[in-house]
């Protein structure tokens, strides 16, 4: 069970309709912590753990990490672009060994340890 980090509760990455606090990775957690830290400025959790009618909902594939808690959409003031190239910055210098994959949206990003992909960047507009 996921323990709460510096700045982040484990219910902030709870499904929005109350479920799934017991199934966060706290790997996820520990990433966005990392993150923060090195944005310096508050990030927010758009969407943690999802159960199957809310990543449903969400418009989320199949097979999301979201359904098994080890994905996270953050957003912050300084905006996706640079959120997205600090987590490049931070998987370059070895601050991120669990990152498998992040997507950068247009107003926020999306990470997961959720195994490797073909590719560990992608930007969707």
């Amino acid at each position: 069970m996921a323990e709460d980090t510096k700045n982040f509760k484990v219910s902030e990455f709870a499904c929005k309709c109350g479920c799934g606090k017991d199934n966060i990775d706290q790997r996820v957690m520990n990433m966005a912590q990392t993150i923060r830290d090195a944005l310096g400025v508050p990030v927010h959790v758009n969407s943690g753990c999802r159960c199957p009618e809310h990543n449903r909902k969400e418009g989320g594939v199949p097979k999301s990490k979201h359904l098994t808690g080890k994905a996270a959409d953050l957003s912050c003031s300084k905006g996706a672009a640079v959120m997205f190239e600090t987590v490049k910055r931070l998987y370059g210098e070895g601050k991120l060994p669990d990152l498998d994959y992040c997507i950068r949206y247009r107003t926020f990003i999306h990470i997961d340890c959720g195994g490797k992909r073909n590719n560990l960047w992608e930007i969707r507009k």
